[in-house]
Parts: structure tokens; C-alpha cells; sequence
């Protein structure tokens, strides 16, 4: 069997983990106070809409409910805040970790509602294996599991909500069906023969147009296509080195936002498996490290990503791929970033503690 070496590497999640840091609750400032760049015919500008957290803990991922009408996010401490738009107001703050020790809550999805009957379902994963099932509006646990042992860093679902996919520490992919919530695939680690990870997976991602197919990127620098028919790793795509939820796919196109100060931004082409575009994020670029990124829900026209190094959140156009808008000269890095699934709405959070809500509106 190969050896699998744990490298390791920088990972706001693992400094959590490894070595149970915890913010200096003395060193705050005034939040909501974004300060936007300015680019010169651009068609897009950001606009604050709202903002929430708890200055105490950071955010690793956000995201909205299918309806944007909530949205989460999920802790440092483990715990998922859930908050309600339209009334401005926390509805939730669940603890997301089930041991003594809060361990962080890294990543969310909201279940598509295709499959089941009850609706507005949130699953959280933590770093201490669990995934937990909620019902947004009432607060209540649906279910819990924990997968033993293991650190879960990413989730997603198959269009459907039939099924989801976990992935993490130990570079095993797992595809749970949803309905009796136990594992139909376990896709292996990398051996001789055998194509896989041999190192930490940080995003992964059911393909919209083809439930059988899953793509998962972290810390080996590959990016794996899976088909669960043929129960394996059906293609690979070497460089993307990755350390957040900054894997998406759109249109014949896959997205990767790289943890690493050259090539953070690529476009690559899912027939071909080649690079399409390296996507340029400033005159700075040497000292941009990202952690989230992703395609625009409601249109093709844009795409959105947040880094550490040099704190921003920036807007790209997906006609020339440059910056349209963005929010610079953040204090901390930010960890995670979402659109809005039926409205002109954006988010992020990270170091700060704080998830903003804004609008991309188009100039006139």
C-alpha cells in the first residue's frame, strides 16, 4: 500500500483541532463597516444589506436556504447560527460538536427539497465527525451520526436530496443515502492501482447535471472526478491545492480557489480536464490565499471568492474574468462565501466572527 503522508499545511480548521486556539476576546473593533474598492466601469457594486456573529469565534462557512430567506453559518466553537432575513433577527444558535471539547463546524448545506417532504433542512458537519440534520425554523435536531475518528471537512448533495457526500481527514469519499442515512459508496484512499487522495480533502461537489459523478479537491493537489456506477476515480486533475469549500462546477466548467500564492483562481475544462483560465486577482496576487470561491447561482455572469493574506472579497465577471466589485482591507481572512440561490443577495464570513449579507446590484 502507498504511503498516505499527512503534510502539514495552513489550515485555519486544524489550528482549531491540533491545538484548541481561541480569540483574544479583548481585541475587538466596530463591525459593519465595509470598505468597498472602487473599479471603473464596472457594471456590479456591493452594497451591506446586514450583518451578524459573534466577535469571539470565526466563520468557516455560510450559506443561504434555498428561498434565502435564512441563512447559517457554522463556528469556531461549533455552533450553527441561524439567522432570518427577513426579520433581521438569530432564530437559532445550535451547538453543531458532541463532545466535551467544541470542536468547529466546517461546512453546511441546506437539503434540496426535491426528495423529502419536510423542508428547510440544514446539515452541518464538524471537525469531530459528526452530521447533524436540523429543521431551521423550529431549532430542532433531527438526527445525528458520527463517523468515528475522522474529521469532516466538506459535504454536499446530489440535486435530488437523495443523496450526500462527506469527505475529510482520512481521504475516504463517502456517499450516504439519504434516507437511511448509512454509507451506499465508500470511495478509498489512493493505493498502487488504485486512484484516490493521499491527503486531506477539504471540498467536494455532486455535479448538477449528473448525480453520479462528484468532484473532490484538498490538500494532495488533485482534483478527483468520481463515478458512483463505476464505484472509482474516473479522471484526475493535477495543480489545485486546496484548503476550503472553493471546489464548484458550472456550465462544462470547474472551479478551483487554491490555498497558495500563485495560480489561486483556475477554470478548468471538465471534458478535457485541462486548465481553461488562470483568473488574476490583483497586482497582490503573491500574497492572496484563498479558502472559498464559487459560481453564481442565478446567472453565469459572475463568480465570487474570499482570501486570507490579503483580506478581501471580490466579484469577478465571467466575460473577462477580472474584478467588478469587491470589499478589501478586511482585519481577517475570510473562510467562506455563498450567493443567494433566487435573489441578487451574497455573503461571507470568517476571522472577524461575522457573517455580511449583501447585494450585488448592477450599476445602471
Amino acid at each position: 500500500m502507498a504511503e498516505r503522508k499527512q503534510e502539514k499545511r495552513p489550515s485555519k480548521i486544524y489550528d482549531y483541532e491540533d491545538n484548541r486556539q481561541k480569540k483574544d476576546k479583548g481585541d475587538l473593533y466596530t463591525f459593519g463597516q465595509l470598505e468597498f474598492a472602487d473599479y471603473p466601469n464596472s457594471k456590479y457594486k456591493l452594497a451591506i444589506r446586514t450583518f451578524f456573529g459573534n466577535p469571539e469565534t470565526e466563520v468557516f462557512c455560510v450559506r443561504f436556504d434555498q428561498d434565502d430567506q435564512f441563512i447559517a453559518a457554522g463556528c469556531s466553537d461549533g455552533s450553527v447560527k441561524i439567522f432570518n432575513i427577513s426579520t433581521g433577527k438569530l432564530e437559532h444558535n445550535l451547538s453543531g460538536s458532541s463532545g466535551i471539547n467544541a470542536t468547529p463546524t466546517t461546512c453546511l448545506r441546506w437539503r434540496p427539497p426535491v426528495h423529502n417532504k419536510t423542508k428547510q433542512v440544514l446539515v452541518s458537519v464538524n471537525s469531530d465527525g459528526s452530521i447533524i440534520h436540523w429543521h431551521a425554523p423550529s431549532g430542532k435536531q433531527l438526527h445525528r451520526l458520527v463517523e468515528n475518528n475522522h474529521s469532516i471537512m466538506c459535504l454536499d448533495y446530489n440535486p435530488e436530496g437523495s443523496s450526500f457526500v462527506t469527505a475529510g481527514k482520512d481521504f475516504h469519499i463517502r456517499v450516504y443515502d439519504e434516507d437511511t442515512k448509512s454509507v451506499a459508496i465508500d470511495f478509498p484512499p489512493a493505493d498502487w492501482n488504485q486512484p484516490g487522495h493521499s491527503n486531506r480533502v477539504f471540498s467536494c461537489k455532486f455535479l448538477a447535471h449528473d448525480p453520479n459523478l462528484i468532484l473532490s479537491g484538498g490538500w494532495d493537489s488533485n482534483v478527483h472526478l468520481w463515478d458512483i456506477r463505476e464505484k472509482k476515480s474516473v479522471a484526475t486533475i493535477y495543480g489545485p491545492s486546496l484548503s476550503g469549500d472553493s471546489l464548484d462546477y458550472k456550465d462544462g466548467l470547474i472551479l478551483t480557489g487554491s490555498y497558495r500564492n500563485d495560480k489561486q483562481m483556475q477554470l478548468w475544462d471538465l471534458k478535457t480536464r485541462k486548465l481553461f483560465k488562470d483568473i488574476e486577482w490583483s497586482n497582490q496576487s503573491s500574497q492572496v490565499y484563498v479558502y472559498a470561491s464559487q459560481f453564481s447561482k442565478i446567472d453565469s455572469k459572475t463568480l465570487i471568492a474570499g482570501s486570507s493574506g490579503i483580506n478581501e472579497f471580490v466579484v469577478f465577471d465571467t466575460n473577462e474574468y477580472k474584478p467588478v466589485s469587491a470589499v478589501v482591507k478586511l482585519r481577517e481572512g475570510i473562510y467562506g462565501v455563498d450567493y443567494g440561490n433566487v435573489t441578487n443577495k451574497v455573503a461571507f464570513g470568517g476571522g472577524e466572527g461575522v457573517t455580511y449579507i449583501l447585494t450585488l446590484q448592477q450599476n445602471k
